[in-house]
């Protein structure tokens, strides 16, 4: 008998398309995200999550963009990264998705340093400008503009954090949407509820250390 005719053909195809929610739910998938995204990046800096801490770990970046390439839009025709931060994760959500991706980075021009764009981009095609970690939205805004000058509509800005410092309003003023993964509230209550548990735990510790 056959894969297909005893049905295990199908509950493989099945499994290749749902990847991990077969065996856990969403929810639990993120939670276990966010604890990896703390563990490896908050406080590195102070109370912030640094970028180069999670975008460089493959596991977290391979968990990360199987949850942003479920909000990327339908009908975007390709990803902007910026350098460098920006690069490393529209990389992996450009090889999730399937999508082409657009480098967006600095140059020298004689009248000064200017951000291009690189690759294949052609007016009219709808782009979706990919953040690492969004702050104040400086970067995405420009990230935002210059694409627009290439004659591209922006369909929105996309981060794996978001440190509420004030980017999605000026984002919002620049016309632009911003949706994030993950914001520093959540991060935070996320880190606090690891310190309170880790104390827990030296706690319950020392005391069995005391018993005589």
């Amino acid at each position: 008998m056959s894969l297909g005719e005893s049905g295990d053909g199908d509950f493989l195809e099945a499994l290749a398309r749902s990847g991990a929610r077969a065996f856990q739910t969403d929810r639990t998938r993120r939670a276990e995200l966010i604890a990896d995204v703390v563990a490896a990046a908050w406080g590195a800096h102070g109370q912030f999550v640094d970028a180069d801490q999670f975008l460089t770990k493959p596991t977290v970046l391979r968990r990360l963009v199987g949850f942003l390439a479920d909000m990327v839009p339908q009908d975007v025709d390709r990803l902007i990264g910026r350098e460098t931060h920006a690069l490393a994760l529209g990389t992996a959500l450009a090889l999730e998705t399937g999508l082409p991706l657009v480098i967006a980075r600095r140059v020298e021009t004689p009248g000064g340093r200017e951000l291009r764009c690189h690759g294949e981009l052609h007016p009219g095609e709808r782009v979706l400008v990919v953040e690492g970690v969004a702050g104040t939205g400086a970067s995405a805004e420009l990230a935002v503009r210059t694409a627009r000058r290439y004659g591209a509509t922006v369909v929105g800005v996309l981060a794996a954090v978001d440190r509420n410092a004030g980017a999605a309003e000026r984002l919002a003023r620049a016309g632009a949407r911003l949706d994030r993964l993950f914001d520093d509230a959540e991060l935070l209550t996320a880190a606090t509820r690891g310190r309170a548990a880790a104390d827990r735990k030296d706690v319950a510790a020392s005391g069995e250390e005391n018993v005589t």
